[in-house]
């Protein structure tokens, strides 16, 4: 747990919920001011209130109140009851089962050796905010889950039951696991073996973990275990989901706080390099609005950085053997 003096954080998902509250037009002057200079528990007490102005937000949306503060807190009070991991999480369902539909649908499930959680939270209206608030949820029972058994849980893929792809790309670096987006529902899949760990925590430990959580996913840290070329791919997606200029080799290594020296060897240890990375992301994201916009060509190369439709063209055939033509007329052939 970080020191109470260490100071907040000003990147990660704590800059993406600042943008949002400015978008949904709330006073949040006092965060924005503040950002550099609360300790984790005041910043940790500021985020959970701005998460709770944009729940609120998006769940007038869907014509019902959010869930209360003081209700997720009884939450992870009654699933410190339970015995094994697995009985915290059917007594999560249960508590939100009771409060619906205010809180999410929980569940859980066994697909082979793998268990898997499904959070669906009964949206009418998808958006921004709500892909935030439903990222930030899903992340909680997550981190909740991994806190109960003082143990790691290490997804084999995680889901997001959000439709639009650009919303939820800024998320991508936060988790440690391949991330499919527009499932059914919120979730992830991990080691069924863990359903038996038992439950290790204390009702006095709860505290401290509430305000461990918001700090670090705020911050935007990422895993120790999530290779660099994703980390890496995460950031240039997240720029062009933004129209913002694509990062350099420069300012990766800045934000990862590592030498660009140690930025190439570590991505070419993977197989890997900035270049092929940058690419990748570009030729991904340029199918992406061929088959799924009426744009024009020259309007989707603007939006991802090229020069102009030849250069985009040029780029594609390189990379695939195919112009972007291709790739659009494939897709109407298909619809």
């Amino acid at each position: 747990m970080p020191h109470r003096s260490e100071p907040a954080p000003t990147t990660g998902l704590g800059t993406r919920l600042l943008d949002e509250l400015r978008r949904s037009g709330a006073d949040n002057a006092a965060m924005a001011d503040a950002a550099g200079h609360l300790s984790a528990g005041a910043f940790a007490a500021l985020y959970r209130s701005a998460i709770e102005h944009l729940e609120a937000q998006v769940a007038q949306g869907d014509g019902h109140a959010p869930m209360s503060k003081r209700e997720a807190d009884l939450l992870c009070r009654c699933v410190l009851s339970c015995r094994m991991l697995a009985d915290a999480i059917h007594c999560a369902a249960d508590f939100c089962a009771m409060l619906h539909p205010r809180a999410g649908a929980l569940s859980l499930s066994m697909d082979g050796n793998a268990a898997v959680f499904r959070m669906d939270s009964l949206r009418r209206r998808h958006s921004p905010a709500a892909c935030l608030v439903d990222v930030t949820g899903l992340l909680f029972y997550q981190r909740l889950f991994a806190w109960l058994i003082r143990e790691p849980i290490r997804p084999q893929r995680n889901f997001l039951g959000h439709p639009n792809r650009e919303d939820a790309i800024p998320f991508l670096s936060l988790f440690d696991c391949p991330v499919e987006v527009g499932q059914q529902a919120y979730g992830f899949v991990f080691d069924a073996e863990l359903l038996q760990r038992p439950v290790r925590r204390r009702p006095a430990e709860l505290e401290a973990f509430l305000v461990d959580f918001p700090f670090r996913l705020a911050s935007g840290e990422p895993a120790s275990n999530v290779p660099l070329a994703q980390q890496v791919r995460s950031f240039i997606d997240a720029s062009l989901a933004r129209q913002a200029p694509l990062p350099t080799q420069r300012e990766l290594s800045a934000a990862l706080s590592i030498s660009v020296a140690t930025l190439r060897r570590r991505l070419h240890a993977e197989g890997s390099s900035y270049r092929s990375l940058r690419e990748a992301c570009l030729l991904e994201a340029a199918k992406h609005y061929l088959q799924s916009t009426e744009w024009p060509i020259e309007r989707v190369a603007g939006h991802l950085g090229f020069s102009n439709a030849a250069a985009m063209r040029r780029a594609m055939v390189r990379l695939t053997g195919h112009p972007p033509s291709h790739y659009r007329n494939a897709n109407r052939a298909i619809r």
